[in-house]
Order: structure tokens, then C-alpha cells, then sequence
């Protein structure tokens, strides 16, 4: 196991990528816990933080963009990976706090665990926690349509309102009425379709793939 992180948590809504992942790390020494949403994947965090968490970014009632900046200032710790199948390449999509992006469908198994295995600088995760923006949800408006929604300030914890009718820029920079603080705010796009996109079948015929100093 690597640097004694064994406590793995993986969130995404697919269950059959779940539970191929799941079965894998189980295998391969870990203790996993998986969840559907954002919003079941925090609460287990609440429940029991786990060492690394593994997250879709596309997903129901809370996606993975909005989870992974709550789980970035609250539990800084924590080593996450994001993952999606609607990207590619090994680049981050912009603003997503996490220390490595594993493409689904693109990556084989062995590319994740050689990620993790990577992962080892905590004063890394540490210093990302201020860069993290907050991500909320765009909602159906038109270009005249004045909608708020209101914003927790992640340093005072004072709400204050963010219009959303120039929703069309993905990020933006608000400074908190209460305490000044500035604040980064995006856009979650809500895909057309579910990210359904599974592991490559090689990756999972067995668990050869998976690095010898990791099994």
C-alpha cells in the first residue's frame, strides 16, 4: 500500500465502474467505501475520513466538480483523484481542486494506481485549499434573467447572493460583502447525458495490469 493510505473512497454513478473499482482495490489490500452522488460521498466523509478519494466529476444531485472543493478546504488531507470520461488527456480540467485526473474509458487500471502511488507531498494539498473556487450549479435563466443564488463565504461563513445571469462564464470573481474575502465562483455545466463511460476491457480482464509493487 502506498505512504499507509489504504482508506479509499470512490464516488461516481455508475455502479458497474463502481463496483469493478471497488473490487479491485479490495483486492489489492484497501478498504473502500463507495457512494453514488457527491452529497452520499460526503457524508461518509463526515462519517469516516477516508485517506484518498476517487471522483467522478459528472454525477446526480451533487457532482463531482462541487464535491471535490468542499473536500478541499474542509478535509485538505485527503489525496484526490478526479475522473471523468467526457475529457482527455492527464490535464485537469480548470478549476477542479484535485492532484490528478484519471480519464476514464482512456486509462487503464494501472495508470490509476500508478497515480496514487504518486501521490505523496501533503504540503501540495495544503497550499491548493485558497486556489479551490466554489463550484455551484448553472441553473435554466435566460440572458435577462437577474437569478441569485446564494453563497457561503468559506471564510467568514457569511451568505451572500451571486447573480446568475452572465452564467455563461464558467468561473468568476466575487469579493465577499461581509469580510472582503475573495471569493472564486463556477459554473457546473450539466451534461446532456449521464457519464456512463466504463474502464478499458483490457484493464479489467485481470489484475495483472496493477504495478507488482502495489498488489
Amino acid at each position: 500500500m502506498i505512504n499507509d493510505m489504504h482508506d479509499v473512497l470512490v464516488a461516481d454513478d455508475n455502479p458497474l465502474l463502481v463496483s469493478v473499482l471497488a473490487e479491485t482495490f479490495r483486492e489489492s489490500g484497501y478498504s473502500v467505501r463507495t457512494a453514488p452522488d457527491g452529497f452520499v460521498a460526503l457524508a461518509m466523509t463526515r462519517d469516516r475520513i477516508p485517506d484518498i478519494l476517487i471522483s467522478d466529476l459528472n454525477m446526480p444531485r451533487m457532482s463531482g466538480f462541487e464535491l471535490l472543493s468542499i473536500v478541499r478546504r474542509r478535509f485538505p488531507r485527503i489525496a484526490v483523484i478526479a475522473m471523468s470520461g467526457a475529457y482527455s488527456g492527464a490535464i485537469l480540467p480548470s478549476g477542479v481542486p484535485a492532484d490528478a485526473f484519471y480519464a476514464k474509458g482512456a486509462c487503464s487500471v494501472a495508470e490509476l494506481f500508478d497515480m496514487l502511488y504518486a501521490i505523496k507531498d501533503d504540503a501540495t494539498r495544503h497550499s491548493a485549499r485558497a486556489a479551490a473556487p466554489i463550484w455551484v450549479p448553472a441553473l435554466p435563466i435566460g440572458q435577462d434573467d437577474f437569478s441569485v443564488m446564494a453563497i457561503a463565504c468559506p471564510e467568514c461563513l457569511r451568505t451572500f447572493y451571486h447573480c446568475l445571469h452572465d452564467a455563461e462564464f464558467v468561473r468568476a470573481e466575487r469579493h465577499c460583502p461581509h469580510c472582503l474575502h475573495r471569493v472564486q465562483v463556477a459554473i457546473v455545466r450539466t451534461p446532456a447525458d449521464p457519464d456512463k463511460t466504463g474502464l478499458p476491457f483490457a484493464s479489467i480482464a485481470s489484475n495483472k495490469s496493477i504495478p507488482a509493487y502495489l498488489r
